[in-house]
């Protein structure tokens, strides 16, 4: 289908040609000598838009404006710029021969087809050169169709409506599968790469290469030919506002990736410092409880034989019970890391607040007795919230017993829940040592730890669920010391909450 699109492109482009070629009028030979001479210069410049995105914009407004003074012969006399100037660059001397030799490249529309090597390549080009030209030949047919046989350059309005028509051709042409690139609208593999550049493009077309058109043609009906040429030479302004905008473009795609590798690294470095601080952390809980195993497993070895056995039985199962105890510490230590780095995905359902604050007290309890610390539960046995309930309990039994280790012996902690204005509240209060204000916040990080023992990852679990819910969890200072951890989630759930 490629092949057959292009083929009748090229067909049309001829067809178009051929017209051309016998549209020439003899009494217009100082606007076909002005254009071609004009045409040396204004075809050099070019801005690469992109590796395959070629503009000559002097050259655009050029070739279009002087469409609306010479006709159709214009379509020829553009046709061959590219052999004149094969033939004007054999002329300079050597040392300027590579300067001036800067045409659009193989699929610019400066290229001479005849020079490509590769058969699909001259193709592609010739079928650019068909698009080119059929879009140059219905703005002039629109025009005569509007103003038939009169003056083109004292009607801007026929100009305006064959200007619109002739960059719809374009993008009628552009979006059928002929080139292997698209020239006005971006691939869908590169749809982010080309939209600043279509952006660039958009504000060129409609400010500048469109206004310079008609000030050919109206240099040309005010001041003649000279008119004409003057404001050709003013459209090189195309090309350094075109490329200024380019360069800043590349300048700022330059600094993204620059932000973007600096992020990464970044990112990096603060996952090392994670890691390495996790390392010691947990390197330093887990050999403590290694140490006081290794420690109770000795005495157990060194048990004097001359002892009464039922002496011997009752401190081997006293040590034994220890070395359980270390074991349970390092078990805890690992099962909060695994909670810590596992899936947040949450299971939603229904559930009395009251109901699930008393599993988390009943939970805590044995620890709260042994240290002597009360538990106090206040919460409406009508108040429900939708949660995932092992990730909130867990939460708030991580809260429950770091309240606990901070109490007193003969302490109080309570525990608060209520509904206010579809949030679920929970406050849970002791009055421990407290916090101080600068450690409020890093409490909730992971591995940040005032204690001798513990890994630090209980308060960061607890806020990682708050927030998977929608939620906050923030620690409050208390009236008479001590510190209040506030949960705070929305009631029907982290979905209607965003």
């Amino acid at each position: 289908m490629r092949a057959a699109l292009r083929g009748i492109t090229i067909a049309a482009g001829a067809v178009v040609a051929v017209l051309s070629v016998l549209s020439f009028r003899l009494a217009d030979w100082p606007i076909y000598v002005a254009y071609v001479l004009l045409s040396l210069v204004l075809f050099r410049p070019y801005v690469q838009m992109l590796e395959d995105l070629i503009l000559p914009m002097p050259g655009l407004a050029l070739t279009i404006g002087f469409l609306y003074l010479g006709g159709l012969p214009i379509i020829v006399l553009r046709g061959i710029e590219s052999l004149l100037i094969e033939v004007v660059v054999e002329l300079l001397p050597v040392r300027w021969r590579a300067r001036v030799r800067t045409s659009g490249g193989a699929a610019g529309l400066a290229a001479v087809p005849w020079r490509i090597i590769r058969p699909q390549q001259r193709a592609a080009v010739m079928a650019e050169w068909g698009v080119f030209s059929v879009g140059l030949a219905a703005r002039w047919w629109v025009v005569r169709q509007i103003v038939p046989g009169g003056d083109v350059a004292s009607h801007p309005g026929a100009i305006a409506i064959a200007e619109v028509a002739g960059y719809a051709v374009w993008g009628v042409f552009s979006l059928l599968p002929i080139f292997t690139y698209r020239p006005f609208l971006p691939p869908v593999a590169s749809r982010e790469l080309f939209r600043p550049v279509v952006q660039d493009l958009g504000l060129v077309f409609v400010l500048a290469l469109a206004p310079f058109v008609f000030l050919i043609v109206y240099g040309y009906a005010t001041h003649g030919l000279v008119g004409a040429v003057v404001w050709s030479l003013a459209s090189l302004g195309l090309h350094f506002m075109l490329k200024l905008l380019n360069e800043r473009r590349l300048a700022v795609e330059e600094q993204n990736r620059k932000l973007t590798a600096l992020n990464r690294e970044l990112e990096h470095r603060e996952r090392l410092a994670a890691i390495g601080k996790m390392s010691s952390v947990i390197s330093h809980q887990m050999l403590q409880q290694l140490g006081v195993i290794g420690l109770y497993a000795d005495l157990i070895r060194q048990a004097e034989p001359a002892e009464d056995a039922g002496t011997v039985v009752a401190r081997a199962k006293a040590n034994a019970a220890a070395i359980e105890d270390a074991l349970g510490g390092v078990n805890q230590v690992l099962r909060d890391l695994l909670v810590f780095s596992r899936d947040l995905r949450l299971n939603l359902y229904e559930h009395r607040l009251g109901d699930l604050l008393a599993e988390c007290v009943e939970d805590c309890r044995p620890q709260a007795s042994e240290r002597g610390v009360t538990l106090r539960l206040e919460c409406p046995s009508e108040a429900t919230a939708r949660l995932d309930k092992l990730k909130i309990r867990q939460a708030l039994v991580n809260v429950l017993r770091n309240a606990i280790e901070a109490s007193s012996r003969g302490g109080e902690v309570g525990v608060r829940g209520r509904l206010d204005d579809g949030i679920a509240e929970v406050v849970v209060s002791d009055r421990g040592p407290g916090i101080p204000e600068a450690d409020r916040d890093a409490v909730f990080a992971p591995f940040f730890t005032t204690k001798e023992e513990g890994s630090g990852l209980g308060l960061a679990i607890a806020r990682e669920f708050a927030v998977a819910h929608g939620g906050a969890l923030r620690a409050e200072a208390r009236d008479g010391g001590g510190v209040a951890l506030v949960l705070r989630l929305p009631r029907e759930g982290p979905l209607a909450s965003s």
